[in-house]
């Protein structure tokens, strides 16, 4: 098993290599009072996914993929998570606290050598913090007990706010991890760039510090600094324009930078509420997910919505019971259409562990 994984892992390795570009993102925090909002743009080359739930009081040890220590913890709280690459394995989500947490792609990323805290992967991590985290002050004081492994294949960086409004950006550069909040997060934005090379290139802009003007016709996928920048200039001109409901706004600001063929999905969270609001490029009607209206607990059914129903409007009742079929075929597409040809075998493991999650005793 473990021979199977480290070839696994070769191979995942120099296939991301050459797609690691292609995967982008925007995000952001926007405030108004008491109502939170938190918008994402995932950029990608295909769109399909599920919605999934995530139940609190289950014990959980991640998939040995490495040959390190791996993490192990019994989750606190629920939530509901995008997945495209499979339950357990999601590309962010919110928890029945309000956490939010998203990832976008990062080169620069250079993740911590094994020590003596237990390892990770990625998106597991996501899933981690979604389970374990109330606030972002659970994010940081988890760096003291787990890594993200070397080993891990994409590299990430993490927007995330809580139910107070706090966000974080958390950057894992030089093989720690660098986290700003605070007096450190002037602008609650992030896309492809490190935070500070993107505050830098903003300082250049009219209203920022600089001359220049904001570009809003140049924001393809591959420009990060150009995408970071437009989020900045809406997020300050949102206190003039009233005229518009913050969601809508919220929305407003993910068209500014969509990639008219890559971003597959617009999400944003109202984290007062626990509310979701999404569309994506295939079903463009927005829909909503409610988190206060699922039953968490572990002896209930986790469960599953395909990301691109074609329904609008509150979609809870339209979610089913998990399926393990259906997440076998999931993974297998999704690794495929990325290129990443792994056998069979080894997708069927990545996709069937999960099955035997259960409550903790």
């Amino acid at each position: 098993m473990k021979q199977i994984f480290k070839f696994s892992a070769i191979i995942l390795f120099i296939v991301i290599q050459g797609i690691q570009q292609a995967f982008c993102c925007s995000t952001f925090c926007l405030k108004d009072g008491q109502t939170i909002i938190f918008g994402r743009s995932y950029d990608w080359n295909f769109g399909y996914g599920y919605m999934m739930t995530n139940l609190r009081n289950i014990k959980k040890t991640r998939y040995p993929i490495y040959s390190e220590s791996q993490a192990s913890w019994t989750s606190k709280y629920g939530s509901v998570t995008f997945n495209q690459y499979g339950r357990e394995y999601p590309i962010g989500g919110i928890n029945e606290t309000g956490l939010v947490v998203e990832v976008m792609t990062l080169d620069d990323i250079q993740y911590p050598n094994q020590d003596e805290r237990t390892a990770i992967d990625e998106l597991g991590w996501v899933q981690y913090q979604l389970d374990n985290s109330a606030s972002i002050k659970d994010v940081i004081e988890s760096d003291k007990n787990i890594r993200i492994s070397k080993r891990t294949i994409a590299k990430l960086h993490f927007l995330i706010t809580d139910k107070s409004g706090k966000t974080l950006i958390v950057e894992f550069l030089n093989g720690k991890a660098s986290f700003y909040s605070d007096e450190h997060l002037p602008l609650p934005c992030l896309t492809n760039d490190t935070y500070s090379n993107s505050l830098n290139y903003l300082r250049k802009h009219r209203g920022f510090g600089g001359e220049t003007p904001i570009d809003y016709q140049n924001h393809s996928s591959g420009n990060s600094l150009e995408r970071f920048a437009i989020i900045s200039d809406m997020l300050s001109k949102y206190k003039t324009n009233k005229n518009i409901s913050i969601i809508d706004y919220s929305f407003d600001i993910l068209d500014k930078v969509k990639d008219e063929k890559r971003s597959q999905f617009q999400v944003v969270y109202n984290i007062k509420q626990k509310k979701i609001y999404f569309r994506s490029l295939q079903s463009h009607q927005i829909k909503s997910v409610t988190l206060d209206s699922f039953n968490f607990d572990c002896a209930s059914k986790p469960m599953m919505v395909d990301i691109n129903s074609s329904f609008d409007g509150n979609i809870n009742n339209r979610f089913i019971p998990y399926d393990s079929k259906t997440n076998k075929e999931l993974v297998i597409k999704a690794y495929r259409e990325t290129g990443i040809n792994l056998p069979e075998k080894v997708l069927s493991l990545l996709a069937e562990w999960t099955d035997n999650l259960k409550c903790s005793d």
